[in-house]
């Protein structure tokens, strides 16, 4: 048995698929001016959000539907990550909700849903 092993370079775009034990590196180069430094607020409530659902998953025979919690969380991101003048503030509070619903039978969830309600605060207007 051999181990094959191949490294490919460029731009991709649909489905990659390779055999047994492939691996896959894609290197992307750009030029000109750098992108615009990600918005901390958004990294931080991706980070809070990727923390919650790793405990969804390990908690996910207390909850209903977990995958649902899951979609209200991508929902969050989503909306979040759009310019202010774009963002639906009001999908943003739903969706908070839904998940806050979802979750609070599990009382462990509550330190990680008030994080995220405060930074929360900042997506929304005044």
């Amino acid at each position: 048995m051999t181990d094959d092993s191949y490294t490919y370079s460029g731009t991709f775009t649909g489905s990659q698929f390779g055999g047994p034990g492939s691996h896959f590196t894609q290197n992307v180069t750009t030029s000109g001016q750098s992108a615009a430094a990600p918005d901390p607020d958004l990294v931080r409530l991706e980070a809070l959000l990727a923390d919650l659902m790793t405990r969804v998953a390990a908690r996910s025979d207390e909850i209903d539907h977990p995958e649902r919690a899951g979609r209200d969380a991508q929902e969050l991101l989503d909306e979040a990550a759009r310019p202010a003048a774009e963002r639906d503030t009001s999908r943003i509070a739903d969706a908070f909700r839904r998940l806050r619903d979802r979750l609070r039978p599990v009382a462990d969830f509550a330190d990680s849903l008030a994080k995220l309600a405060d930074l929360l605060t900042k997506f929304l207007p005044s």
